[in-house]
């Protein structure tokens, strides 16, 4: 009879875990109908098209912190050659690698402003 509880206790707690496990929600996926991410024509300057140019990803979420005359890090995101010049670093920073400081700080970009940096480097970061 003791057995009998024991396996019925241990497939009570098998299913319970199995039901209530891990599950992290993730922005994009949830609203993927809301907005779809335009990569079609990255661009450094802002576009009248409404999408984020590389600009206004860095305006958005570092300038803040990275301008002026005293940058965070003494890496500058407000201007085209601060940050081609300091591409490598951003790029470790942003995409939260080993080695770097993970930015932007309590957060991260979109997977979609990933990308959009991501296309803007390999087509040789035009300041267009």
């Amino acid at each position: 009879m003791k057995t009998k509880i024991k396996v019925f206790l241990a497939s009570v707690l098998a299913l319970t875990l199995a039901i209530s496990g891990c599950y992290y929600d993730n922005e994009e996926d949830l609203y993927l109908g809301s907005s779809a991410c335009d990569t079609t024509n990255v661009t450094y300057l802002n576009t009248t098209s409404g999408e984020l140019a590389i600009e206004k990803i860095f305006e958005h979420n570092c300038n803040s912190c990275h301008s002026g005359s005293t940058p965070s890090g003494n890496i500058k995101t407000d201007n085209y050659e601060a940050v081609k010049a300091n591409i490598i670093r951003i790029r470790g920073a942003i995409n939260h690698q080993s080695g770097f400081q993970a930015m932007p700080q309590g957060g991260s970009l979109s997977s979609c402003d990933l990308t959009k940096i991501d296309i803007w480097i390999r087509k040789g970061m035009l300041n267009n």
